[in-house]
């Protein structure tokens, strides 16, 4: 469905004339969907300025699509079909790409990709020759050199980011037995990565365990690691590999027996201040293909951090939790931005779009987009859905940022349906039309 999904949102402004509260701006945000392609590529896709142009381009799977028109495509890597079918089959996986990580590896001034691929499979990186192509591809691919990262990473919610406070970005994952991350080599970027290894708990890391991610929970300024059956503290030197010291808590429900149930658990993990009371919560969602998203307040007693969790979604089909009627499964990619730009950062999360192809609880209901808007009250914490879209749905991977640079955040999509951006859109319309877009909360949630 080509047509533009509208979510709305309310903004106050003051002039120098007018008194604070007397002078209302009413806005409507629309997110304007353009499909890059309809060939199933990649579960993800990010975005880079890959020729310096001034434009942000979309990188997905093997392909990048140059902005700012996003017409033109170029071709990074040789295409692999996951069977003798091309293109992709749905009901496979693209084993070589899961994800795209956007970063100058090397220090050269140009962005290079690291690529992840089917859990439990190699990375690589892919270094930018100083790419020259801006308009019609050439006849020829120019293939970019592909230098290896670790041979096997873990876990189905990888992510790329400064976990250390080096300034330097390092692939998150699982590795053997263990939770860590790999960093560049410190001799060159283009020889293997070292995997630094922080945890030793006794929990079972399978390569299909589900959800990490990474933020400073305790507040001593170093960033934290979260996972699924609690978070691991980050000590003070991390010289010599030092095993980080492991706080239980579930934020998913681990508890099964059967192998599946055990690799139960949700996507992207965030650390974040959500009630704004000066200390990190942790949001994530529940089961990447089932059900559920929560933020979890945290709760100090003394030096002892505990949790409360709130529901944002419901953790079964049936919809108990979500005052405005929302309630879809498959929460596999998570995305933490200020959609509205009032300060406060969204949620941003889709269904997955034949994750376990129609296996999955749910997975026939529309592949829907949202952004989750985080408001205070009173002291009071709701995170009101809009719908971004309810036809592409989202794959493991869910990125947002200023694609055309008018300051607004967009998302692109790389799934099993091709890959999309969305292009954020602003204007002012009347009190009445404003209205008409709200999300309409049930009253049966008045004094919730």
């Amino acid at each position: 469905m080509n047509r533009i999904q509208r979510i709305v949102a309310l903004i106050f402004t003051c002039s120098f004339l007018t008194v604070c509260g007397q002078a209302e701006e009413f806005v409507i945000r629309d997110f304007e969907k353009k499909q890059l392609t309809t060939v199933y590529w990649s579960e993800g896709a990010s975005y880079g300025d890959f020729n310096k142009d001034g434009h942000m381009d979309v990188v997905s799977g093997p392909h990048m699509w140059m902005g700012p028109e996003f017409e033109h495509r170029y071709e990074y890597y040789p295409p692999v079909a996951p069977t003798k079918r091309l293109p992709y089959d749905r009901g496979f996986y693209s084993n070589d790409n899961f994800f795209s990580f956007v970063y100058d590896i090397n220090g050269d001034g140009w962005p290079d990709v690291l690529t992840v691929g089917l859990p439990n499979t190699p990375a690589y990186w892919y270094r930018n020759p100083g790419m020259s192509f801006s308009g019609p591809p050439p006849e020829r691919p120019e293939h970019w050199e592909r230098f290896f990262v670790t041979n096997a990473v873990k876990n189905e919610a990888p992510t790329f980011g400064d976990i250390t406070g080096d300034g330097v970005p390092e692939l998150l994952m699982a590795y053997s037995k263990h939770y860590g991350y790999v960093s560049p080599n410190p001799v060159a970027p283009t020889l293997p990565w070292i995997f630094h290894p922080i945890s030793t708990h006794d929990d079972v890391i399978h390569h299909y365990t589900h959800g990490m991610g990474f933020g400073d929970v305790d507040g001593d300024g170093r960033a934290d690691f979260l996972e699924g059956n609690g978070w691991l503290q980050q000590p003070a030197s991390l010289e010599g590999n030092p095993e980080w010291t492991f706080h239980r808590y579930p934020f998913i429900d681990r508890s099964g027996s059967e192998m599946w149930d055990s690799l139960k658990g949700g996507g992207d993990m965030y650390a974040y201040d959500v009630n704004g009371d000066g200390l990190n919560d942790v949001i994530t969602s529940i089961d990447a293909h089932g059900w559920g998203l929560s933020w979890f307040e945290q709760i100090r007693n003394g030096d002892e951090i505990s949790f409360q969790e709130h529901v944002i979604m419901s953790k079964q089909e049936e919809n108990t939790d979500n005052p405005y009627g929302v309630q879809f499964s498959q929460l596999h990619a998570v995305e933490l931005v200020d959609i509205d730009g009032d300060g406060l950062k969204d949620i941003v999360t889709g269904k997955t779009y034949r994750a376990h192809d129609f296996a999955d609880e749910g997975a026939r209901q529309d592949p829907v987009i949202y952004y989750f808007r985080l408001t205070r009250k009173d002291g009071q914490v709701e995170y009101i859905p809009h719908q971004i879209d309810d036809q592409a749905g989202i794959g493991r991977q869910l990125v947002s940022g200023d694609l055309n640079g008018d300051g607004l955040p967009d998302v692109v999509v790389g799934n099993k349906n091709g890959a999309f951006v969305f292009i954020q859109k602003v204007r002012n319309v009347s009190r009445e039309e404003w209205e008409k877009d709200q999300p309409v909360r049930s009253e049966s949630f008045a004094d919730r």
